[in-house]
């Protein structure tokens, strides 16, 4: 366990997981499972000399933002807490932990994917357009879900620190493109919903 440098009530328990733009723990917060956050240095400098923005204020703005919405809360990680180093602390954000089974693995159990699901991931998307969202990073390997009180599968999102396209594009055209309404602010998010149903549709075959 590396040596972070955060408040006394944050308990790490174990290492979750690497991602792209941050290094993930379980921990023990105020009697709840947290997920903490501690983004890496270069995406620290990344977003602030690209983007200009700090990527842990960017993230923790963009969950709340969702968590916020009244149609969208149930889908979304609860955002508790983000720390700074002017602080004294890791730059890190301090977020409810999600569990449950990942898609691709719901999509092999149930030799295919629920509609239910296919359908709350096309309504999720169509919210946070309403509230400003796009780009939710939501392909198959980044998409949890949990049962409700009917048994029901629900996507839990978690992951808020990816830059949109429509912000800050990688190539001119690609700009211009938004400019004119050409392509679409959740062209990616639409893209990922194509991809859960084509995976659904390709272990319906098997």
């Amino acid at each position: 366990m590396p040596n972070l440098v955060l408040p006394t009530e944050i308990d790490i328990i174990q290492e979750l997981g690497s991602g792209r733009r941050s290094q993930a723990y379980l921990a023990n917060y105020l009697g709840k499972k947290v997920a903490v956050k501690i983004y890496k240095q270069e995406y620290i400098e990344k977003y602030q000399s690209q983007y200009k923005v700090n990527i842990g204020e960017f993230e923790f703005a963009r969950n709340k933002i969702a968590y916020e919405a009244s149609a969208l809360t149930k889908y979304v990680a609860e955002p508790y807490r983000l720390l700074r180093p002017d602080q004294g602390y890791d730059l890190a954000f301090i977020q409810e932990y999600v569990d449950g089974i990942w898609l691709e693995e719901l999509i092999e159990q149930s030799n295919g994917l629920p509609d239910a699901v296919l359908r709350t991931g096309y309504f999720i998307v169509e919210q946070a357009a309403k509230v400003g969202l796009y780009d939710l990073d939501i392909p198959p390997g980044n998409i949890r879900l949990r049962q409700n009180a009917q048994g029901e599968w629900m996507p839990k999102l978690y992951d808020f620190n990816l830059m949109p396209q429509y912000i800050c594009s990688p190539n001119p055209f690609m700009a211009i493109g938004f400019k004119l309404g050409l392509r679409s602010k959740n062209h990616r998010d639409y893209r990922s919903l194509k991809h859960w149903d084509y995976l659904g549709k390709q272990a319906s075959k098997t």
